[in-house]
């Protein structure tokens, strides 16, 4: 039965030593597996992050332009009403001037015609 275990012995190492000979090759093979994922996963991690920061700042400045062509809008309309506003509080005024010079011109031509009518009255006397 000893010569048996003997017998066993040799080739249990031989199938020990081959066991772990594959546990290694298969632990060398999982490792450039892991370090070939890293170096293809890297960069294109890197280039999706890219993309979608790229597709992120076209949309904000897509927003953005927006946002401001209704700014834009706004302040145009508020100038609008606010130049028309002047205008008429302008015109206003304008007619205001213009009846006040009338009514000046009015007595300046009584006043006139008066002290014209005095000198022709003091001249014949």
């Amino acid at each position: 039965m000893e010569e048996k275990k003997l017998k066993d012995t040799p080739k249990t190492e031989d199938e020990a030593w081959l066991a772990l000979k594959k546990v290694k090759e298969a632990e060398e093979k999982a490792r450039l597996m892991i370090e070939e994922t890293r170096q293809k996963t890297s960069p294109e991690i890197i280039r999706k992050a890219a993309e979608e920061a790229e597709n992120l700042r076209k949309k904000i400045v897509a927003e953005a332009k927006v946002e401001a062509e209704k700014l834009k809008k706004d302040i145009i309309e508020k100038a609008e009403a606010e130049a028309l506003s002047i205008k008429e509080q302008a015109e206003v005024e304008k007619q205001q001037l213009l009846k006040k010079a009338e009514e000046n011109f009015d007595r300046a031509v009584e006043k006139t015609a008066a002290k014209l009518l005095t000198i022709i009255k003091n001249r014949k006397s």
